[in-house]
């Protein structure tokens, strides 16, 4: 199924589409062309630290032709009816360069997610749903593996096809009595890679033994074993993907060391030295599918006194593809994991447009990339 936000119209439209990302691909003038399916944009209640206005302006002035929003705001978006408040928002803000697009929460109660499904049958902008396999920011976790089950066996026999994005962290496997703000670096170990990598392994499993016949798609997979994993579902025929966020591809977890390590806490944590690299190179060799910024900011208030998880993204796109031009990836896959695969993969219309770029990353108290800026010599300027 074709998904299509509010900068796409009709038929006509449709086939203009795809006779200028033709076009593009003949020119070669796709490049600085993003599309971004993992971004928080906060508003509502948290208006104080992202608005859904100021998000589209960011993408747009940043490359990224489209947007997928997760659920976990304030409120969750879990309903038919605060989807689409959601996407007036959208709507209201009228920047339609960049397409908008909502992924819609997964409760533990079958109605919920049936009533959900016949949602995203109506409303185009719906990419599909997600699922948080345990408890992160603004608690949509779902944390019995009973209820992982049931959650797959109501989508399968719903005859959902869609995609379903999982957040994989297993609940049971998180050591919370770790974990010391004076101290951040101990949130790597109060969130361990073994509770991701069990995540993974249930899920694939309840997959499998549901017959669940959508798209399953891991978010910001953070170890190489949780990838490995996935690779070998889908040798096994199993319709899977994984993303990648480039904070797991370029800050090990001594990047926390000291009391300015909170403004690089995120779900899931960085990971030990060494497992960024392994990443880079799955997402290389296609072991993993593209890439996701995980863009999810908080004010310098949040980080430091509520210890909050998140860090923010989405102005630091052409920063992120020129990193891969300098480690020697390819132009078709930096391509390919920059904007082409999750489009494909999610069933997004997106139109391509070649914009210019304009610096938003000042709009930020904090910025967590400070290290990328300086190795590239792109510190004060795009």
């Amino acid at each position: 199924m074709i998904k299509a936000s509010y900068n796409c119209f009709g038929l006509s439209d449709f086939l203009s589409i795809l006779v200028v990302n033709q076009l593009f691909k003949w020119l070669e003038l796709d490049k600085t062309m993003y599309f971004d399916g993992h971004v928080h944009d906060r508003d509502w209640e948290e208006a104080y630290k992202e608005t859904v206005e100021h998000v589209l302006n960011v993408a747009r002035d940043s490359g990224v032709d489209g947007i997928g929003i997760m659920p976990n705001t304030k409120p969750s978006i879990f309903t038919e009816e605060l989807a689409v408040a959601r996407y007036n928002l959208a709507k209201a803000a009228n920047i339609p360069e960049v397409a908008y697009f909502i992924w819609m929460g997964v409760t533990k109660d079958p109605e919920q997610i049936k009533r959900g499904i016949q949602a995203y049958r109506r409303l185009p902008f719906v990419l599909g749903f997600k699922m948080y396999g345990g408890n992160s920011t603004n608690q949509l976790g779902i944390v019995d593996v009973r209820d992982h089950f049931n959650v797959f066996n109501t989508f399968s026999n719903e005859g959902y096809d869609g995609s379903l994005l999982i957040h994989p962290e297993k609940e049971a496997r998180m050591k919370p009595e770790i974990w010391d703000p004076r101290n951040p670096i101990t949130h790597a170990f109060a969130r361990p890679a073994i509770a991701e990598t069990e995540s993974i392994r249930d899920m694939l499993g309840f997959a499998y033994l549901t017959g669940f016949k959508g798209k399953l798609h891991f978010v910001h997979v953070s170890t190489h074993e949780g990838v490995e994993y996935i690779n070998l579902a889908k040798k096994r025929g199993l319709d899977v993907s994984a993303g990648v966020c480039p904070h797991h591809l370029l800050l090990p977890y001594t990047e926390m060391l000291g009391i300015q390590g909170l403004e690089k806490k995120m779900n899931p944590p960085l990971r030990a030295p060494g497992e960024p690299e392994l990443l880079l190179e799955d997402l290389r060799e296609g072991r993993i599918d593209f890439l996701e910024t995980d863009h999810a900011p908080h004010t310098r208030k949040d980080k430091y006194e509520a210890c909050a998880s998140g860090v923010n993204a989405l102005a630091w796109w052409p920063l992120f593809e020129e990193f891969f031009r300098r480690r020697g990836f390819t132009e078709k896959r930096i391509e390919e994991i920059t904007f082409s695969a999750a489009v494909e993969r999610f069933g997004a219309d997106v139109i391509r447009k070649r914009k210019p770029i304009k610096d938003r990353r000042g709009d930020y108290e904090i910025n967590p990339w400070r290290k990328l800026e300086e190795e590239l010599g792109m510190v004060n300027k795009l």
